[in-house]
């Protein structure tokens, strides 16, 4: 950023009382992203990522001010809102105990949720900060005209995003995603990282690739293969699985010169050198 154009996020919200304030720096939590939870569902992202269960007793202030590390995008971050600490007691979560916390949102910031966007370089991984530790190094770096509706595509090879946060892109048709992946044909990847088993698969027909993935959306995870089915089918909710744990990739873009026998001639040597085929994988042909 140019600092001499710097303008401090304090200056942005001259009412804000910071010492009553925690700054929540939201990231990645396993394979969940939270800009992926913040658009799918509001109130997921309010009651489960500033509410909830938390490992400490981070909000020991009235009031949470919510960041979300935007992907692809190093030193940005989202404003996700503003919520007010209702109240907190002890509890135990999946046998670990913590504090469980009751949040409502705060909406005399609302008009800029999901768009103001943030400059500040990452110092630690804790969440829970306090604003006279941080606030004097951030500054405002954008006010989007609308408010934030998902990843921009991010290029074909930096592809490697979960089912959820593609279902979404593909639920609301984005049209910088579909435009890459109908006119991409090629081979695919897709890693299951509960189990470490892979599959890999190929398009090459219209639309290419959004139309192919498009199937596993359509059929809550499977997209018609047999493996895959039957993987989903032991656990409890199969789609959820799928979206807790699938994680697409593009192995390799073909050229508009390529045959349909060659995609398939190039996802048969993929299955080959990742061995996605028996106990190795998902694959249940070479």
């Amino acid at each position: 950023m140019n600092t001499s154009n710097r303008i401090p996020l304090e200056r942005l919200f001259p009412e804000l009382d910071w010492q009553n304030i925690k700054i929540h720096i939201a990231q990645k939590s396993g394979n969940e992203r939270p800009i992926d939870v913040f658009t799918n569902s509001f109130l997921d992202w309010q009651d489960r990522w500033n509410g909830g269960f938390h490992s400490n007793h981070c909000w020991n202030r009235d009031f949470v001010f919510s960041l979300i590390e935007l992907p692809a995008e190093p030193g940005k971050w989202l404003f996700g809102g503003l919520f007010r600490v209702l109240e907190y007691k002890k509890g135990l979560y999946k046998g670990r105990s913590g504090v469980m916390y009751k949040v409502v949102h705060s909406d005399e910031l609302d008009s800029l949720v999901g768009r103001l966007v943030v400059h500040w370089e990452k110092d630690a991984r804790a969440k829970g900060r306090k604003p006279e530790s941080i606030l004097s190094d951030m500054a405002i770096s954008e006010i989007l005209p609308e408010q934030y509706a998902g990843e921009d595509f991010p290029g074909y090879y930096l592809i490697n995003h979960s089912y959820s946060t593609l279902e979404k892109i593909w639920r609301d048709l984005k049209a910088d995603w579909f435009a890459a992946l109908a006119n991409c044909k090629g081979v695919y990847l897709i890693s299951d990282v509960e189990s470490g088993l892979r599959y890999v698969g190929s398009a090459s027909g219209e639309n290419g690739i959004w139309s192919r993935w498009s199937n596993y959306f359509n059929t809550g995870g499977h997209g018609g293969n047999k493996l895959i089915r039957k993987l989903l089918s032991k656990q409890d909710d199969g789609v959820e699985y799928a979206r807790k744990n699938f994680v697409f990739s593009l192995l390799e873009q073909a050229s508009s010169r390529d045959s349909e026998h060659h995609i398939i001639s190039r996802e048969s040597y993929w299955k080959r050198v990742l061995m996605t085929y028996g106990k190795f994988g998902l694959n249940d042909n070479k």
